[in-house]
């Protein structure tokens, strides 16, 4: 996989656990950013304290967000104590083994709910308002009998055989990236 579709892949993951802990994901990515990048040049880790220098957010807003990262098992810490001030300090940093088995853990959620749509599709007829493109089951379509709900336009056999044909390609491509995937993580 390039890096420029690696890097794409964490954003999205990176802007999923923000949203689903209502944390700006913008900020989010920028504090994973600055750690990852840290964190590639074989640093030992960044403080909350040198985030909070390097981005201008407030200190609890950054601990937020490394808690989050560290409770989806992407970022680690180190603590030691401070030589001069004896303080204890927490550096943080990227754990790419975790990282790696995280991303293959919502690619296999993503496969299984395609697998899903996929399944529904085939499993179903359905028909479409050809004013507006509503879609409906048969069944949905035969209670408003045939005709859309919103403007009483007749309903149209849709032929789902491209979304169906589209479906599996997508399934198929993400299945041989997740073998792909395991390997190399399995394989470490």
């Amino acid at each position: 996989m390039s890096t420029e579709k690696i890097m794409k892949s964490l954003e999205r993951l990176v802007e999923s656990i923000a949203n689903s802990n209502e944390v700006d994901p913008q900020k989010a990515k920028h504090v994973f950013k600055l750690v990852l990048e840290y964190s590639l040049r074989g640093g030992n880790g960044l403080t909350d304290i040198e985030l909070e220098e390097l981005t201008g957010y407030k200190q609890a807003e950054i601990r937020r967000i490394l808690r989050i990262f560290y409770d989806a098992k992407i970022i680690t810490y180190n603590k030691s104590k401070h030589p001069e001030l004896d303080t204890v300090r927490y550096y943080w940093k990227i754990d790419l083994d975790s990282m790696n088995m995280t991303l293959l853990k919502m690619k296999k959620a993503v496969l299984s709910k395609l697998k899903q749509r996929l399944e529904y599709e085939y499993n179903n007829e359905f028909y479409k308002c050809p004013e507006d493109g509503s879609r409906y089951t048969f069944s949905e379509a035969f209670n408003q009998e045939f005709k859309c709900p919103k403007c009483g336009a007749i309903l149209q056999r849709e032929d789902n055989s491209e979304i169906i044909k589209e479906l599996n390609n997508v399934v198929k491509r993400l299945e041989e990236e997740i073998k792909r995937d395991e390997r190399k993580v399995y394989s470490s």
